[in-house]
């Protein structure tokens, strides 16, 4: 065993209080990103919120894990943190009860159609966890165990609120079946995405994109910034 093995294994289950760039704080596990250790976050995640989310809007993250980009974005209306794993599903509920935001926690995944699915809790971090049939991230190391879950589509949540002005999407392979279930509001609503995708779902993911009118911009890694074209 590794010493990044080791260390992956001793903080499985452990939470940590932290506080954002932007003084929120938040808990979050080493479980989810070894990187929390050190108070350290996803510097694009945090850039995304300060430069493309405007006071009043409502946004959606889909795949929260412990929520650096949902309390990031403190000058939204609402928030809606859309996270399939209990454990850090509860973490971003006790972020909310210790801050107050109005972020709105869904212990669900995202998908094609509602339903319900196996859902697969990585070997290493959890922020590589996914839906069981897709092909999760390399980085994952493996399966640690599996959990069955409950699916709804981008459209249900548009029947169950207002549209959103931004989607970040991080669902670690599923990203094409998430788009595929948001016919509506793609068509409709029409919001800014920030989408992971990999070299496997990249294209399909783009096929998608361009036939509802939008255009993709590379941000850092396989990170894309999608604008709906003017009509």
């Amino acid at each position: 065993m590794n010493f990044r093995t080791f260390v992956e294994r001793l903080v499985r289950g452990r939470t940590l209080r932290r506080r954002l760039p932007n003084g929120v704080p938040l808990y979050v596990s080493p479980d989810a990103q070894l990187k929390y250790l050190k108070g350290h976050f996803d510097d694009d995640l945090v850039e995304l919120a300060n430069t493309h989310v405007s006071d009043g809007d409502t946004v959606w993250d889909i795949g929260a894990n412990c929520g650096v980009f949902a309390f990031s974005c403190n000058r939204a209306a609402r928030v809606v943190a859309v996270e399939a794993d209990p454990f850090l599903g509860n973490l971003l509920r006790r972020s909310v009860d210790m801050n107050g935001a109005n972020v709105a926690v869904l212990n669900c995944a995202l998908s094609s159609s509602c339903g319900v699915a196996s859902f697969t809790i990585a070997q290493r971090g959890r922020a590589s966890n996914h839906l069981s049939e897709f092909t999760g991230s390399t980085q994952g190391g493996g399966e640690r165990f599996r959990l069955t879950v409950p699916t709804l589509t981008l459209d249900t949540l548009l029947d169950a609120g207002e549209p959103p002005a931004m989607i970040k999407i991080d669902v670690e392979g599923a990203e094409v079946a998430v788009l595929r279930g948001g016919e509506r509001v793609l068509r409709d609503a029409r919001p800014i995405l920030w989408i992971e995708t990999t070299h496997r779902t990249h294209q399909d993911c783009r096929t998608v994109l361009e036939e509802h009118g939008y255009e993709m911009e590379q941000g850092i890694g396989e990170n894309w910034l999608c604008r709906p074209r003017t009509r």
